[in-house]
């Protein structure tokens, strides 16, 4: 008994006494470490690509659908579309410039193609039923190159054409729509000769080449000219003159009457004396005032003694392009009211540009590779957070 008693003291001294030194040993990750690691760098990349993914479709959110209502904020209408429409002698005008939808022969082909001609007919359908909607207007005039290749297509691919033009500029019934064809059209620039053919394709098609359209109070009075060099156009000027009844007459001519050949601009002028005149062809924005009595005496012709006394003139407006695909920087449509007494008031509507948006999206791609880049280059390797054992 004695004996055991000492035994049991000794152990507890034993036990509760200092533990014995070991020697360190070097420090290993364990498996599932470096499982947790891997963990945490995938956990990055995901982090990177929910990052560029919201950011994709941010953008697109943004160029494709806001940047468009934002920028109907700026848009200054003329004063008579704030007034009320029942029983109204006001005119209400949208007028584009130089649409060219985009076609098959020198567009890209295949994928590309399809993608340049999609993204061109949906801007200008974007734009064109924006306006349309806000303005409600009494009638939509397009001056002329409503094709970009519509003087050398096939057959077939002018009827898709004249579907596609329909499909971008919807107008409700209610609304004229008065349409002029330029040398994109039916030809007349350069070799691109216009010919009987090319004129009643597009007459067929969309309207006739001249002929006075009835608003309201204003005669608007189509003449074929689309080129800056044709000679005096065969306008069938009796038939038209025995048409005009309304008090205000609106010349509309593809080409501008001050880049015409003069003794061409003089006859028009001299024919119809209107008061106003709209034109396109040169992609961009400009006003001109023409004197008509000033005009036919430079060209050499005769005019009457009471021409002489009032001395006629016609305002002439330009209309820019409404397609981003001209390349031009100022890309819109112009809105003007006409009153019952011949006064007219305009504006032009401005775009977004839209070749800026498309470059964003480059810019958007080439940042997320460069970051893509950098994850795959500067993440840890699994082996740096490993020791030889």
């Amino acid at each position: 008994m004695h004996m055991d008693s000492e035994a049991v003291t000794k152990r507890r001294h034993q036990l509760n006494g200092p533990m014995p030194l070991q020697r360190d040993k070097p420090y290993h990750f364990a498996p599932r470490e470096g499982v947790s690691l891997k963990g945490l760098r995938f956990g990055r990349l995901l982090t990177f690509h929910r990052t560029a993914v919201l950011s994709g479709v941010l953008l697109v959110l943004y160029n494709e659908v806001l940047v468009y209502y934002i920028n109907k904020t700026s848009w200054e209408l003329p004063p008579g579309f704030s007034q009320s429409r029942e029983d109204d002698k006001i005119v209400r005008l949208v007028i584009a410039g130089d649409p060219q939808i985009q076609g098959y022969q020198y567009e890209a082909p295949g994928l590309v193609g399809w993608l340049t001609r999609w993204d061109s007919d949906r801007y200008l359908r974007m734009t064109f039923s924006l306006l349309y909607d806000t303005v409600r207007p009494d009638a939509v005039i397009f001056m002329g190159d409503l094709l970009d290749e519509g003087s050398v297509a096939s057959d077939v691919e002018y009827s898709v054409y004249v579907q596609r033009f329909y499909q971008i500029f919807h107008v409700s019934a209610g609304t004229k729509l008065i349409l002029l064809a330029g040398d994109n059209d039916i030809g007349g620039e350069g070799s691109d000769m216009i010919t009987q053919e090319k004129m009643q394709r597009f007459q067929e098609n969309f309207a006739p080449l001249d002929e006075v359209v009835r608003v309201k109070n204003v005669d608007f009075l189509k003449v074929n000219l689309v080129t800056p060099y044709q000679h005096a156009p065969a306008v069938p000027r009796t038939r038209l003159m025995s048409q005009l009844s309304a008090p205000v007459r609106v010349l509309l001519s593809h080409v501008t009457l001050n880049a015409a050949l003069l003794q061409t601009a003089a006859t028009i002028l001299g024919s119809f004396r209107p008061q106003y005149a709209f034109s396109a062809h040169f992609h961009k924005y400009g006003k001109a005032t023409y004197n008509i009595t000033r005009i036919m005496k430079s060209a050499g012709l005769p005019y009457s003694a009471d021409m002489g006394k009032t001395q006629p003139v016609t305002q002439e407006y330009q209309v820019p392009t409404c397609s981003y695909r001209m390349g031009t920087p100022e890309i819109g449509y112009m809105v003007v009211t006409i009153d019952p007494a011949g006064e007219m008031s305009t504006s032009v509507v401005w775009l977004p540009r839209r070749y800026v948006y498309l470059g964003v999206y480059v810019l958007y791609l080439i940042l997320v590779t460069l970051g893509w880049l950098v994850q795959r280059v500067c993440r840890p390797s699994s082996r740096q957070h490993h020791t030889t054992r």
